[in-house]
């Protein structure tokens, strides 16, 4: 993240209101939450850390493609990306929002310096959720927001999409910015979790729909907001980019 007071740190009332929060599934909708954590997995191996002025977390999209959030990486001039199994230094980035709170479009391409070795694993692309949509939640971010140096384990839960509006976002009750961590069926995004992949199973295949842009507190618990990769701009952007 750009700062780390940026958005999770926000009590963004006003914004509650314009995004039409009435529309979101109330808890009775939601799974009951689960006494279990969201836990540690070496699932999803196309799932990997970005590395810069601070921990971000990122997908492999291409050959030499990683997508992340723009916020990630807006003011670092020296990437790299860490898979399972190796180190890869960012020649290039691309970015398309602006890096900010509350941004839409908050999407990066981060190419790499040399191609990615023929046994990592690359992650689809999918557009279009709906509220109810089940959904994976996973990144390297903390599993407390006190606890900032948990941060660089790969983390995984579930979770079941309570609104799209101009993000996709996800309940979390009961907390106040903990996690992928949380109950492990209603997963959220910590410190570390930016730019990490919302995952939805179409066919056989779990397919990105999102990107973690950051979280906010309310009364219930944290909000977690996600970038709608079915936005025209963002399709746009991923169709004419990844490589």
């Amino acid at each position: 993240m750009i700062r780390t007071n940026w958005v999770w740190l926000c009590v963004l009332w006003g914004l509650l209101g314009l995004i039409g929060c009435s529309q979101r599934l109330g808890e009775s909708q939601l799974p009951r939450p689960s006494t279990r954590l969201a836990s540690d997995t070496a699932q999803f191996p196309g799932i990997v850390q970005v590395l810069g002025q601070q921990l971000c977390t990122g997908a492999l999209v291409g050959s030499q493609t990683v997508l992340t959030a723009a916020h990630c990486v807006a003011q670092s001039n020296s990437l790299s990306v860490k898979t399972s199994q190796a180190v890869y230094p960012v020649s290039e980035k691309l970015i398309l929002g602006a890096g900010v709170e509350g941004d839409p479009h908050d999407l990066a391409l981060l190419y790499l310096s040399r191609p990615l070795a023929a046994s990592e694993t690359l992650m689809p692309l999918a557009a279009g959720v709906s509220r109810g949509d089940s959904v994976v939640v996973i990144g390297y971010g903390c599993a407390d927001s006190n606890a900032m140096g948990t941060s660089g384990v790969k983390r995984l839960g579930t979770n079941v999409i309570s609104d799209v509006n101009e993000f996709i976002e996800l309940s979390t009750p009961g907390i106040q910015i903990r996690a992928v961590a949380g109950p492990e069926n209603r997963a959220g995004v910590c410190f570390g979790d930016s730019g990490g992949p919302l995952l939805k199973q179409v066919g056989n295949q779990w397919m990105i729909v999102g990107v973690a842009h950051g979280a906010y507190n309310e009364s219930s618990g944290q909000i977690s907001q996600f970038v709608d990769l079915n936005l025209p701009e963002n399709r746009a952007f991923l169709s004419q980019h990844v490589k």
